[in-house]
Order: C-alpha cells, then structure tokens, then sequence
C-alpha cells in the first residue's frame, strides 16, 4: 500500500468528505487508490499549506516538484553514491548526515582525513564536519521510506530509523504503525477524528493487505483468523501508564461489536459505552502519572457461535487496588466515583444517604472544592445513572450500591479512637458510625463488633520457613536466617512506646480494613451486574479476549523522589509478565520451530536480553522443599524471590520494612544480580532495572510489610453486606457472590472477579481455569499472602493467553507528561530542546530518548530484524494440500498419491514461487516470507492479463467458480492462506 494511504485516511476521514454510493466495493481499497490519484494534490492549497508538513524539508520538497526542479532517479542513485545519507547518534537522539569519503572535505582546510574506526560526516543542519565513531552511525532510508506503514518493510532497518519513521508519521497524526506481527500506537495526547463507523465499515471485511494501519485493522485480523482457523484469539496491550492502553482497549471493543455481527444484540455499543463509564468511575483514578489511571486488570471476553456471530460476553476484573480508597500516595485522589457521587447526587439521594454536610474531616477522601471540578463530576454523575439504566440496573439495586459507597464515606469521617484502661479502639465520631450502620442495613454494635473484634486484629505470626508438607508444623531456620536475625527489632507497634497508639493503630488498620472490603464487594457487585446484560446461555465455540492492565508505573521520571510503592510494583511485574510473553511468542517459539523444522534464518538470538532474570529475582520460589544449612546452597537452590522473601517477612514476629530490605539484599549479593537490583540513596529505597535496564525505578520499601500482609477485617465485608436488614443490599450482595461459605471467605473479598452473572461455557470455563491457578495447590496454602497472590493471578492470566492466538499492541508514550493532557497546556514538552536546536520543533512532540527506551524496553527492532529475515507466516503441509491441491499440475493430480510435503513442494514449483519467498520444513511446517506473495501469484496463474480466467486444462467447474472467486473485489475470505478454504471444503 502506498505511503500516502494512510495519511489521506486521517484527512479523508476528518473531513468527511469520503463518500461512497455502490455496496459492492471496497470501501478500503477505493480510499488508497483516491489517496494515491490525489498525493500531490496539496500543491494547489493556499501559499500556508507549507505549516502543514511536519518538517520545512516537505515543503521543500513540494516546491521542486512543482518548479521542475526534481531530480530524477538517476541524478537520486548518484547523490547516494557522493555521499552516503545516514543517521548521526547521540544522547539526545539523532541527527541527519552525509559520509564523506576521499576528498570531499579536501576543501575544507579545518577537517583532517578521520583517524582509523572513524567517520568524518557533514552534519545537514548546520553543515559542520566532524569525525564520529563508527558504532554511532546508522544507514537511512530513502525518503520514500518517510512514513512508511509496515516498520519491518524498511531498507535499513535499525533504530535511528524507525524512530524517524514514526515521528514522522506522528506529526501527520499518523499514530498507528504496523511492526511485523504486531502495532505501535503512539498516544496523541488529543482526540483525532479517525474513530467511527463510517471508518468502520471501510474496515469491515478487508484482508490483512488491504487496510492500512490502525487499531481497527488488529480486531478485523483477529476476527477473520478465529473465523477461519477456529482458534481462541487474544489483543494484549503493552505500555507505560498514560501510553492510552485503556483508549485503545475500547476502541477495538466497538469495532468488534459494531463490525461483527451479534445475535439476540446481545453487545451492543451503547451497552459498551455504558460498561466503559461504570469500570472508569469505580476502577479509575488520577495519579502523578496520569490523570485517568486504569487500577485493575480485565479481561473483555467476546463469545463467538458456529456462525462466527457474538452469542456472549463477560468481563472479569483482576488485583483491584482496593486498599487505594483507605492509602494512597501523597497528593493523588480517591476513586472517581465518590467525587462524582458526592458532587451530582440530587437533594433526595443526599437526604437518603446522609450526604447533606460534607464539611467534616474524613480520613479515607475530601470532597471537591473547586466549582469546575463539582461541574465536571456532576456531568459524569449523570452519565453513570445513564450506564446503569442502560444495563438494566434496577433502581434498588442502585440504592444499594449508592448506600455501601456512602456508608465508606461516614466511616471516614467516624475515625478511630481508643478508651478505658485496656484501650479499646472505638469510633471517635458515634454519629456517624450509626449512619454508616443504618446505610448497610446493621446496627452500631455489630458494626463495632466486625470491626473492632480482638480476634479480628494482626494475623497470629508464624515463621515462613516450614516445610511444603501443609501437614508439617516443624520450623526450620538456616543459617543465613539466623545471621541476620539479630538485626530485627521489635515492631513500630512496640516500639512506640505508648499502648494507646499501638491499640489505635490497629483500631485504624481494622477500620480501613472494612473499608477497602466493602468497595471491593461493591465493585464485584458492579462487574457482577454486567456479566448479567452482555452474557447469553448460547453455545459459543471460540472467543477473542481483549487484555488491559495498568500501565508500567515510574513515578521518579515526573519527579517523585519519595519512590514507587508496592502497588506499582504489582503492576510493573504484571507489565514484565506480559512483556516476557511477547518474547516468548516473538523470539523463543518462533527460534524453536526454526530448529524444529531445520529452517536457517540466521541468529536470531544474538545478544538478545530477557525479561526473566528480573522476573525471576521478583518471583522465583525456593527449589526444594528442604531448607538447606550451608551458604553455597542458599545461593544455588533456596534463593527466593522478592513477593516470597516480602511474605516471609510479612508474618515472621518482629520483622520490619529494614529487616526484609536486608533479606532481599542478602540473597541477591552477588555480582550477577548487581545490574538489576541496586541500594537506593536511602536506607528504605532499591532500584529494580525494569525492561533490561531501559527504565530503572526507584521503590521505597515503606509500608510494604503492612501491605503485603492481608487486613483480616476485609473478611467481614461480605458477611455484613450479605447479612444486611436491609432487602435491597441483602439481594444484591447474595447474588454477586452467592451464599457466604468458607471457599467464598476463603479466596477474599474480590481475589478474582466473580463469575456470577458469566452464563456462557466458554467464559465460565476460561475464568474458572485462572482462578484456579491462584487458589489451589501452593496458591491454595499462601490465599492469605496478598504479594504472592498477584504472582498467581498472573500465573492465570498469562497461561490462558497462552492458549491463543496472542496479538501484540505496544502503546508509546510520546512525553513523560502526555498523560497528564489535561491539565497540560497543548503544545509543552517535558523536555525543552535548546532554541535552534534542529529537533525543537519535533522534540515538541516526541521525545526521542524516551521513545528510544520504550522500543529497546519492548525489544521491537530485534523482534522486526526477526519477521523481516524470517519466515513468520507458516501452515502444515496436510493443510496446504487440503487448501491448495486445485492449482496442481493436472499429472500431478491424476498420477499416484503423494506424501503431503512432496505435493506441497510440486504445487510451490508449478507456482513458480521464489524460492526466497518460503521454506519446506523437516516434518510437517511450510514457511512464508509473506503469504500475500502466493495469494498474488494464484491470481497471476488464474488470470491472463486483461483477459479474465484462463481455462487450464482438466479443469473442472468448481476450479472456474474458484478463479471467478479469486478474481471477485468482493471476495470476504478470512486470510491469505485459506482464502480457498471457502469453496474448496465441499468439493475436495
């Protein structure tokens, strides 16, 4: 597809001046060819049409075509050869220059022939010559490569290119690139008008090489695979916080519930609009980061029939930052929802929810102050009421919801205090602890008994290193352990010297314990509601799941030197995880099957880094269940990771936040370890090398005993709500969890997501599969461990992604602050460049060291050096004969049966395929550099230039209908490879 398409696609579609009248084309393929009649077309605008161009080198460019003064291909092949175009490197990014070779710079009396392993380059900006090393130089591409669609199809493929490409095509808001296999989207930081469904019908139905690139384009591929190869299909979304993960999440929710049908309308858009307002108000918040930050994982899965229609959907949501509506770090805000609730609610709501005087002193939130942020979460209020009416919400089951977020609400302003001589922990405020109990249909006492109960304080300690055998109750402690046990001390708690703070202490743990139970039941009460609209007790028979998670999280690159906390540890770990998947499904399985099948495509791990070793520093269990007494073994087989040493410590009697930092670094004291775990500049902090060292974060271990270490209140939550006298909140909270039993009590308020509301068997058994992962067996004896909880829940995830066919969306943060759009004026950079600086005017919009560490973080210069000298498109040898065994050779088909590599082998030949273009594996794969070169290769076989279909001979009347087919511009096949499949089953 031409350079050009995609940027006349942004100004076509934001116009509104692309119209077609005839159902029977493609809507697509007619946008690229009207993109390519009118490339030039710019020339006729006003004499300011130059402001458009990203760079003043467009224009100029424009204005030689238009004077006659281009230069032809020749004179181009010339200027390359003088002096070779290449790519200066520096900190700061790169730069443009020319080679100078021989006497170019004799003129020059300043410049000296460059001393061995140097360059001497004439800089195009300013044109100094100077003498680089070698390593800083990159080729470039010719211009045509500017804007390139596809960053693999790239003559030099290297990183000062495909950062030039995508900055280029980023000041045209072109945001979207296809990247081998898989996307970039670099976030815009404003709307553009290239979502809608005029642009998604252009969509609808095309093939792979008909669409240019866009984040439709990855839902139309996942959709006609599943269709045609009858596999699970998965869209994982990769990024920093603020990268527009979420936004794009959406996006390829509605093309597939618009583009695809839906029986029984069963997911509708306004349905998804209602279910994106819901999960932003309860799930959302605004971090230093980024001003509508994502606190939960969710998996969106759509249940596809026999029929390739939308029979059911469910969403189920994963490690909610429940304990965020009691601590948060300083300066960032609740959950939107209570803002938004205590700012539209009207006078009744107010009156039913004691909601009249918000000007107490809460401990959990502070209402708004400031008239445009009250206006702003009124509006947002409407459009929740709106949601919930939309998803058939009753209006008691509302109440209810509005009633458990209050009563957290006069929790806050309750308080804590202690009294008597024993200091008992009490509610300060009485008055509102009452309303807190009526609101949740309870009395004052019971409420003070599940809160306040001596039973229900700190866990009973036990040690950490017992054996495997659940069974067993004898401790054994090595000699390391016992090294450094003396360095413990007594905890904060006993050490304050005062008995009352310690008893108040634990009375505001307990408090907030109850809290952050009750929002989680609230939210899986809502997740709950639903999974009861969008899902169908139809039969389904495939799925695509859609993957958003919270965003990596580096509070220190926006100035933050207090350190990142351990909730934005979960979420970078889940981030590694997700990354080390794409590694896996990229290089591992792809450099496996090319030493499965003797395939040569070069070294396809040469000096390629992983994200295991830090996966592992983070995760790895112990080795054995025998705890072993000498140094070398600890070193070698009981090394634990940092969530097991951090559980370990969580319930060891007197351990503190210093007392696991020196555990973690006991354990990880070797050289080997020192490149990804290094002291922080003060005793509480460490460093952790995210992303093979790209993007270091500084954590501070504060509180992190604390909040690995499960509040036992939150197990009240569900009794209290499910208990209550109140009909409206009893109902409600009955039904998202059903009867309260031990299992239930067990897994914790929310540890998983309900499945309750999911009638779909697909959904139930995916979900049921990664709940299983982190409530049995091991996952099953630490349920308490909240760190160890997070590993196996995305021990879960990741192997039901496994099991599907994974697509790759890497989101790109052009700014350290894009996320924070709206509170930014338009137009700022996080990082000025100094005035003349040839990259200010780009460096506006990106920011090329930062862009430069979130590619050499998701590895996707190698992983494109991989598809582009590789073969990544492949199917076994029984499947192209089944598919392809009409373009034989007539002697071929007539004469004795063939095994099936022998015939596929024929049939490439009497194709007359390049051999370059594929490879025959060893047992059972064939190899495509690309399988739009056979697709176009069958149709040149089947047409006779102009002439329409050639009648080969033998053929018989099901081959005509299927050269007509493959001729017809309105072909719908699902993909390349099977584009036969369709006509071929009944008659093969």
């Amino acid at each position: 597809m031409s350079n050009n398409g995609d940027h006349q696609l942004g100004r076509l579609v934001s116009e509104s001046a692309f119209e077609w009248e005839d159902p029977g084309s493609n809507p697509a393929a007619d946008m690229v060819d009207a993109a390519r009649n009118t490339a030039w077309d710019l020339g006729k605008q006003p004499n300011n049409y130059r402001s458009n161009f990203p760079t003043q080198e467009w224009a100029r460019r424009l204005d030689l075509v238009h004077t006659g003064e281009a230069r032809s291909e020749e004179q181009v092949a010339a200027g390359v050869l003088e002096a070779e175009r290449v790519w200066l490197v520096h900190r700061g990014g790169f730069c443009a220059a020319r080679i100078l070779e021989g006497d170019a710079s004799a003129g020059d009396p300043s410049s000296a022939p460059p001393p061995p392993g140097k360059l001497a380059l004439k800089l195009e900006h300013s044109g100094d010559i100077i003498h680089v090393d070698e390593d800083d130089v990159e080729k470039a591409n010719p211009d045509q490569y500017d804007r390139c669609e596809d960053l693999a199809s790239l003559r030099h493929l290297n990183e000062s290119s495909v950062l030039h490409t995508l900055r280029q095509r980023y000041g045209s808001n072109l945001i979207h690139t296809y990247a081998g296999g898989s996307m970039v989207v670099v976030n815009p930081t404003t709307p553009l008008a290239i979502y809608s469904e005029k642009v998604i019908q252009m969509f609808r139905g095309c093939r792979q090489e008909e669409m240019p690139p866009h984040i439709y384009s990855i839902g139309q591929s996942a959709y006609r695979e599943m269709v045609s190869t009858r596999r699970d299909q998965s869209i994982v979304f990769l990024g920093r916080s603020g990268a527009g993960k979420t936004t794009n999440f959406r996006h390829v929710l509605h093309y597939l519930a618009l583009a695809t049908p839906s029986s029984n309308s069963v997911l509708t858009v306004e349905r998804l609009n209602a279910i994106s307002t819901l999960l932003e108000a309860f799930g959302n918040s605004r971090t230093l980061l980024n001003t509508n930050a994502t606190r939960f994982t969710q998996i969106f899965s759509l249940d596809y029939d026999h029929t390739g229609q939308i029979a059911s959907a469910s969403i189920q949501v994963y490690m909610a930052e429940k304990m965020r509506v009691v601590r948060r770090p300083e300066g960032e805000p609740n959950y939107h929802i209570f803002y938004q609730l205590l700012s539209g609610a009207d006078d009744t709501l107010r009156s039913l929810l004691s909601l009249d005087n918000l000007s107490e002193p809460n401990l959990f939130m502070t209402p708004l102050q400031r008239t445009e942020d009250k206006q702003k979460a009124g509006i947002a209020w409407a459009r929740i009421r709106a949601a919930l009416d939309v998803l058939g919400v009753k209006e008691g089951e509302q109440r209810a919801l509005w009633r458990v977020l209050a009563a957290i609400y006069h929790l806050g302003v309750a308080a804590v205090t202690t009294s008597g001589p024993a200091h008992k922990a009490q509610f300060a405020g009485p008055a509102s602890a009452d309303v807190a109990a009526a609101l949740l249909g309870t009395t004052i006492e019971e409420l003070t008994r599940a809160i306040f109960l001596p039973a229900h304080q700190a866990p009973q300690p036990r040690s950490s290193f017992s054996c495997i055998d659940e069974g067993s109750s004898v401790i054994v402690m090595d000699s390391v352990e016992a090294d450094y046990d003396h360095h413990r001390s007594s905890s904060p708690m006993d050490r304050s010297g005062s008995r009352g703070s310690k008893h108040q202490l634990e009375g505001r743990e307990a408090l907030e314990g109850m809290a952050a139970g009750l929002y989680a039941e609230a939210f899986n009460a809502v997740v709950t509601l639903m999974n009861r609209c969008i899902s169908g007790s139809a039969n389904t028979v495939n799925s695509i799941l859609v993957v958003d998670t919270p965003g990596f999280q580096n509070p220190g690159s926006c100035g933050r030197a207090s350190g990142a906390s351990f909730g934005d540890l979960c979420h970078n770990y889940t981030q590694e995880r997700l990354q080390m998947l794409y590694h896996d499904t990229t290089f591992t399985a792809q450099a496996d099957r090319y030493a499965q099948e003797h395939i040569e495509c070069g070294d396809v791990s040469e000096a390629l880094g992983t994200p295991a070793p830090l996966i592992a520093l983070i995760d790895k269990p112990a080795t054995n269940s025998v705890v072993r007494t000498s140094q070398q073994d600890l070193r070698e087989a009981d090394r634990r990771g940092l969530l097991w040493l951090l559980d370990e410590e969580a319930i060891f009697p007197g351990a503190t936040d210093q007392s696991f930092l020196e555990r973690l670094f006991a354990h990880y004291a070797e050289r080997d370890h020192e490149q990804m775990l290094q002291k922080g500049s003060s005793p509480d902090q460490f460093v952790l090398q995210h992303f093979q060292g790209t993007n270091p974060v500084v954590y501070s271990a504060h509180g992190w005993l604390r909040a690995s270490r499960e509040n036992p209140v939150l197990r009240q939550a569900p009794t209290l709500l499910q208990e209550s006298k109140k009909e409206s909140v009893s109902r409600l909270f009955v039904a998202s969890r059903g009867a309260v039993t031990s299992s239930s009590l067990v897994n914790g308020p929310s540890s998983g997501g309900s499945v309750v509301g999911i009638e779909s068997a697909q959904s139930l058994r995916r979900a049921s599969s990664i709940r299983r992962a982190f409530t049995t067996g091991t996952a099953g004896i630490k349920r308490r461990s909240v760190a160890l909880q997070v590993k196996f829940t995305v021990d879960g995830i990741v192997e039901s992604l496994r099991r599907t066919k994974l697509r790759f969306v890497h989101c790109v943060l052009p700014q350290h602050n894009a996320g924070l759009c709206e509170l930014r004026s338009p137009g700022t950079s996080s990082s000025p460049s100094k005035p003349g600086s040839p990259s200010s005017v780009e460096d506006t919009l990106l920011n090329v060291p930062l862009v430069r560490s979130q590619l050499r973080g998701c590895q996707l210069v190698e992983a494109l050096r991989l598809h582009k000298q590789g073969f990544p498109e492949h199917m076994s040898y029984q499947q192209f004969r089944r598919q392809f065994a009409v373009l034989a050779p007539s002697q071929l088909r007539a004469g004795p049966l063939l095994d099936h590599r022998a015939a596929t082998e024929a049939i490439l030949q009497h194709l007359e395929m390049e051999p370059s273009s594929y490879r025959l594996g060893l047992s059972q794969d064939v190899f495509f550099l690309n399988s739009d070169t056979l697709i176009k290769k069958m149709r040149a076989v089947l047409t006779c230039s102009n002439k329409g279909p050639i009648a080969l001979r033998g053929q018989r009347p099901h081959e005509l209908r299927l050269q007509r087919m493959l001729l017809s511009a309105n072909c719908k096949c699902n993909h390349p490879l099977t584009v036969l499949s369709c006509v071929l089953a009944p008659t093969l």
